[in-house]
């Protein structure tokens, strides 16, 4: 049997009279390193574009669609989340959803692990009705494009009839008319009017 060596002593007698090395979780709140990866939390940046919902490897973020009280939201499912932080990096706008240090998820029922994200409105095609995006998606996107906004007349004009410049009316599209260009539509229902006054 080998002896202990004196720095493996000294380390033994001082374990004895020194405070724990571990913490006395949970009794006492942990010391959590500002950039620890706990729970994706949904922020007021969201614009409800879904690409969270596409790319979450866990299936754990629903993409909610309110086609008569035109609102659309993403819900997230902390009971299927696994804190791997790629909706945090895939977000569109890098300010829709940020990892939270909260680790204790623990619960009894589902329905109490999960979080909605803010409603947003959406926006439909003037010509044949179907979803383009949220309103805050087609603001963000505008804002990014700065001066080149002017370019799409559709996204221009929902700017203006923001910003009160414009009338919102309810247009008839017919596909034959200039005026078409100037308002909201799918790019399936763009690229008919562009054809047509192509001709």
């Amino acid at each position: 049997m080998k002896l202990p060596k004196l720095r493996e002593l000294k380390e033994a007698i001082r374990a004895i009279f020194s405070s724990p090395y571990t913490i006395t979780y949970p009794e006492k709140p942990p010391k959590i390193h500002p950039r620890f990866r706990g729970r994706p939390k949904p922020q007021d940046g969201c614009v409800a574009c879904g690409a969270c919902s596409i790319w979450c490897p866990a299936q754990a973020i629903e993409f909610f669609v309110d086609k008569e009280k035109g609102i659309r939201k993403v819900i997230f499912h902390y009971d299927k989340c696994i804190m791997c932080g790629e909706c945090a990096r895939i977000c569109t706008t890098q300010n829709g959803v940020k990892m939270d240090t909260e680790f204790r998820l623990a619960g009894f029922e589902r329905k109490n692990l999960k979080e909605d994200g803010k409603e947003c409105k959406i926006l439909f095609c003037e010509g044949c009705g179907e979803i383009i995006a949220t309103e805050e998606h087609i603001k963000w996107m505008l804002e990014k494009l700065g001066e080149k906004q002017g370019a799409n007349f559709g996204l221009f004009s929902t700017k203006l009839k923001d910003l009160g410049v414009i009338e919102d009316v309810n247009r008839n599209i017919t596909f034959d008319k200039r005026d078409d260009i100037f308002t909201l539509l799918c790019p399936k229902c763009r690229h008919r009017v562009i054809l047509h006054d192509s001709k």
